[in-house]
């Protein structure tokens, strides 16, 4: 049976380019014996898993979004044919749940993911191409168990040591024959996260480019990419001395740069990655899906556009901030009502432009924010990554000199909402924080809740909890 699973998930690459990540033509089914016969069908793979991750149900949509409807960045500009109302009106249950498509495709594409570690390493070919192969495969992969754990467990320090119900960790291929999967601790779950991410590290090399030919090294995971999402996955760990080290190692060597203000609004447009993206999601030449920018695009007047800013959202920044209303916004009155639309995603289709990931800009406030809380803190650090990131936004904003751990904290969450709004991160970091949720200017009768609200995690889909009774549901479903 794994000798023929066939790997659904993949809009693979015809085998005359099949190392390219962009411009893929699809390929009939391939058994997995056919598929990684060789480095280059390999490559094919890997290709199909980078490209898995623009699916709507992951960073096509669902995982850039819900974690700012449900924190208070969106409201919708319509009242018909809604995406993640559930989430939005705080309503979810685990039968119908907007979120179950996120557990199924993510689980999905972890399987796929599984293949190629698996059955690279006996591929014909160079030993270094399969190591580097399996290498980005294994950063895929944690990636994929980072964005799961968040969606659906509790923060780690929600115990001491992380000892609540974190998912299932999946490290091998799944076939219908293998015993019950069951969920980990949050623990576990960010032990096997870093283990994927060290032993890629120590496999690459400092060349910063990946194994697929096509595209830019923003594209691929590299050596440094995966440092930065180490990086951030120790912050989301209260690992402060080495989230401190590994983001200060990437900012010091000037790999990437922080754009100018007035080189800020230009970098969301078009799909050349900016100095200062690390990684980001590559849209092929032809694109032909509608891309995360449809449900933001103020010209668009198909059923797509919905998501607007929340007054509460836009009303952070000064008049003078280039991310504000002024410079990163569109205005628009749809049935008579003006509504503000995001410029990060304007465009879909033929227009549609990458998905960014991870940026430099966010590197310095996990530094920033790493500096005070660790052993030895360091607010100098922490004052100087502010203030950078807060007059490249606004060249007016006053010099910020904290002194207390509590007012640097506060500082990082309020320029990470207006640094990294819409970039998938707002409902994560207060919880990290335990802070309560508070929304205004949107519609749903529940707007606020704590900070350990059972509606604050997804629940687990009621199928996948009926099929397998050592399948544990979150509370309150």
């Amino acid at each position: 049976m794994n000798k023929y699973l066939i790997l659904l998930i993949f809009s693979l690459l015809g085998f005359s380019s099949c190392e390219k990540l962009l411009d893929k033509e699809p390929t009939d089914k391939l058994s997995l014996e056919d598929l990684f016969k060789d480095v280059q069908g390999a490559k094919t793979a890997l290709a199909g898993a980078y490209k898995a991750l623009l699916d709507e149900s992951h960073y096509g949509k669902n995982t850039m979004v819900y974690p700012e409807i449900l924190a208070g960045n969106i409201k919708f500009s319509k009242n018909t044919n809604l995406r993640l109302e559930d989430v939005y009106e705080v309503l979810v249950d685990a039968q119908n749940s907007s979120m179950n498509a996120t557990y199924s495709s993510l689980y999905s594409e972890l399987n796929n993911i599984n293949n190629v570690i698996k059955y690279t390493p006996d591929a014909a070919g160079s030993a270094n191409d399969k190591a580097k192969i399996v290498a980005e495969a294994k950063v895929i992969r944690a990636l994929i168990h980072f964005d799961l754990v968040r969606i659906f467990a509790r923060p780690f320090n929600y115990t001491s040591n992380g000892s609540h119900l974190g998912i299932t960790v999946l490290l091998q291929p799944q076939l219908y024959s293998d015993p019950s999967p069951h969920r980990a601790t949050v623990a576990e779950t960010y032990h096997a996260i870093v283990k994927d991410l060290t032993e890629a590290m120590a496999t690459f090399d400092d060349t910063n480019v990946g194994m697929l030919s096509s595209g830019t090294k923003q594209n691929y995971f590299t050596k440094t990419s995966t440092k930065a999402l180490l990086a951030k996955v120790y912050l989301y760990q209260n690992n402060w001395d080495l989230a401190f080290s590994l983001s200060d190692e990437i900012i010091k060597n000037n790999q990437y740069t922080l754009l100018t203000n007035a080189n800020y609004v230009a970098s969301w447009t078009g799909r050349v990655p900016s100095s200062e993206s690390i990684f980001e999601l590559a849209i092929e030449t032809n694109f032909a899906g509608g891309g995360l920018g449809v449900y933001y695009e103020s010209t668009n007047l198909s059923s797509y556009r919905m998501y607007a800013a929340t007054l509460d959202l836009t009303g952070l920044y000064s008049a003078t901030d280039v991310r504000g209303v002024d410079k990163m916004f569109n205005r628009q009155a749809v049935d008579a009502t003006n509504y503000l639309f995001t410029k990060k995603y304007q465009g879909g289709f033929s227009l549609a432009t990458p998905v960014k990931v991870l940026r430099l800009s966010e590197l310095h406030l996990i530094r920033a924010e790493a500096a005070v809380e660790k052993a030895n803190p360091d607010f100098t650090v922490a004052n100087a990554d502010l203030n950078l990131i807060r007059k490249r936004g606004d060249a007016s904003a006053n010099t910020l000199n904290l002194a207390t751990k509590e007012a640097v904290i506060d500082a990082v969450l309020l320029e990470r909402r207006k640094e990294l709004a819409f970039e998938g991160n707002l409902l994560f970091d207060l919880m990290r924080k335990k802070k309560d949720i508070a929304r205004a200017d949107v519609t749903p009768v529940v707007k606020n809740l704590l900070t350990d609200d059972d509606r604050l995690i997804m629940p687990l889909p009621a199928n996948t909890v009926n099929a397998n009774r050592n399948m544990k549901q979150n509370l309150g479903y």
